[in-house]
């Protein structure tokens, strides 16, 4: 019966290193693997913090070219208003007709510019002429430049005045 249990134990034996050398052999390999792993997430951690670091740069450029876009906004503005107000300030010329304008009537506008050497200016000239209507102020001042050949008439259109 001895024998039984020495084959016995020396099997079991045999069968334990058999299984120890295999469970090595996987050991060793989930180790190269988790050493692969640990060298790839070291590599994304770099990449992370690259990133970080190209994200911050990106942020700062960002942020520069929006101080630059709203100094820029406000030279537009600060232009605007400037042309605004250069506007408001220059004083317009209207060449006047043989009527004052009654208070309350309405003015018209109506610009001539002279075509040719025959007219007696160059260049362009504004009236301001009261009359009842667009066509009536128009025929106004084709009255008193009748060469179709010299002088090229606008259409009358509404004029106000500012108030002053």
């Amino acid at each position: 019966m001895t024998v039984v249990w020495v084959l016995g134990a020396v099997t079991s034996l045999g069968i334990g290193l058999l299984g120890e050398r295999i469970l090595g052999i996987r050991a060793r390999r989930q180790s190269e693997k988790l050493a692969a792993l640990k060298e790839r997430l070291g590599v994304y951690a770099n990449y992370a913090k690259l990133a970080a670091v190209r994200r911050a740069e990106t942020e700062e450029t960002l942020a520069g070219l929006r101080g630059e876009m709203a100094e820029a906004e406000s030279e537009i503005l600060s232009l605007q208003s400037a042309m605004a107000d250069d506007d408001a300030l220059a004083p317009m010329e209207f060449h006047c007709v043989d009527r004052v304008a009654r208070s309350g009537g309405p003015l018209w506008y109506v610009a001539v510019e002279a075509l040719d050497a025959t007219a007696p200016w160059t260049g362009m000239r504004t009236y301001a002429v009261a009359a009842d209507s667009a066509e009536e102020a128009r025929k106004r001042i084709v009255e008193r430049h009748p060469s179709p050949t010299a002088f090229a008439i606008s259409p009358a259109a509404p004029l106000s005045l500012p108030e002053r």
